[in-house]
């Protein structure tokens, strides 16, 4: 059923008011703009152009094309119909009188295309009824982007889960390699898998982990698994057939993500591990480890000095210490993305490459940290941890994250 969250209203009023905008205008048509989807209630969109003006105290009104009407059902604020066009702009520009300016998801010259969602066509035609239309991304930091307490919770569950996961996972890549793994006190310990079958390749051990944190009670949960010149591809996913076997002598990759299942207010944990299959890792694999934990570290150092840093702000300090390393032509993504009940969230992400994201990293918002290198057919090393912003600075998690590369023994 359509509605809009009464926390949302509240806080969207209280954001509106205090950046002096007059109205938030939620568009959407077939799900174009997935945050007003997800926002009203309806992630499927509908086969018509639809409106929702959200105004500070006053009720929610919603103009809808009159056929779509029944898909409104329980809608609890005002709603108008239209048939046509003409209409629609009249009853528009009803909605919208006397206000000087009104938010919607757009973005300046596209520089942040995960806000950037309402056509242009649809900017003229509100421009062209009055108000000047304003980008809605600082809004969206304070509200769609906002864990709350609950998703707070849920993070930190998932967190631990997969910090534990991780470690399980080298464990069984140094089995299968015919290896023991080196204590690592400095992180989580792992599950214990006594009795389980060892996986032999990349595939194997993925399958395994998805399996684990389904039992852990994590949903919508996925991994990479790399070893070796594999881990040099940032989205590399191993595949029954063809994925390398787990064997010694390589670098090992382990990312995995998930939320909490059954919690409509999960938020997302993303992290990703590396170790060494093998008790002495060459020169050149430990060089570039050391480079982007400076780099991770370089960057959770600049938003905790600096109350007013934004994404890029913190992207660039992490890629300069990598440029500092001399890693600048293994740099192949930006430092990290936003995470709400999403993966990949409405919030600020941590670039200055992709694109330009110059939101704050406010209170109440959550991100990856995630600096890469990746030497193309040798190895790659990434090192991912999750940052929530609270009021008196950023929150790592997990609770114990990875400085040492996880090394083995022999068996």
């Amino acid at each position: 059923m359509p509605d809009l969250d009464a926390a949302f209203m509240e806080t969207a009023a209280r954001e509106l008011k205090s950046r002096g905008i007059d109205a938030w205008l939620l568009y959407d048509f077939r799900a174009r703009n997935p945050l007003a989807a997800h926002l009203v209630g309806l992630p499927e969109g509908q086969k018509r152009r639809y409106f929702v003006l959200v105004e500070p105290g006053r009720e929610p009104h919603a103009l809808v094309q009159k056929i779509e009407v029944s898909g409104w059902a329980g809608w609890p604020h005002r709603l108008t119909s239209y048939v046509g066009w003409d209409e629609m702009e009249a009853e528009l520009r009803g909605m919208l009188d006397g206000m000087a300016s009104v938010a919607m998801e757009v973005s300046s010259r596209d520089s942040i295309p995960y806000v950037d969602n309402v056509p242009a066509g649809v900017v003229e035609l509100v421009e062209s009824l009055g108000p000047r239309v304003v980008s809605s991304v600082d809004l969206i930091s304070g509200t769609a982007a906002q864990w709350g307490a609950r998703g707070h919770e849920t993070h930190h569950e998932a967190a631990e889960i997969l910090a534990r996961t991780a470690r399980t996972a080298f464990e069984l890549a140094a089995r299968a390699a015919g290896l023991s793994p080196e204590v690592d006190p400095g992180t989580a310990g792992g599950f214990d898998t006594s009795g389980e079958p060892t996986p032999e390749t990349e595939h194997d051990l993925a399958e395994w982990i998805r399996a684990r944190l389904r039992a852990e009670g994590l949903a919508e949960a996925d991994t990479i698994v790399a070893v070796g010149p594999n881990a040099a591809k940032p989205h590399y996913e191993p595949q029954a057939e063809g994925s390398s076997t787990l064997a010694a002598g390589h670098v090992f990759m382990v990312d995995l993500w998930g939320r909490t299942a059954d919690e409509p207010e999960a938020v997302f944990a993303d992290q990703t591990w590396m170790g060494f299959l093998g008790p002495e890792p060459p020169t050149d694999v430990t060089a570039a480890w050391d480079a982007v934990v400076a780099a991770r570290d370089a960057a959770v150092d600049l938003i905790r000095e600096n109350p007013v840093a934004t994404g890029a702000d913190a992207d660039r300090a992490a890629r300069q210490t990598l440029i500092d390393h001399g890693y600048e032509d293994a740099i192949f993504h930006r430092t990290g993305h936003g995470i709400d009940r999403e993966l990949h969230g409405v919030g600020p992400t941590l670039d200055s490459i992709e694109m330009r994201d110059d939101r704050r990293l406010s209170a109440g918002v959550g991100f990856s940290v995630e600096p890469g290198v990746y030497l193309e057919g040798r190895f790659g090393h990434r090192t991912e941890i999750d940052v929530y912003m609270r009021e008196d600075g950023p929150e790592v998690t997990p609770s114990r994250i990875q400085y040492n590369l996880w090394r083995t023994t022999k068996a």
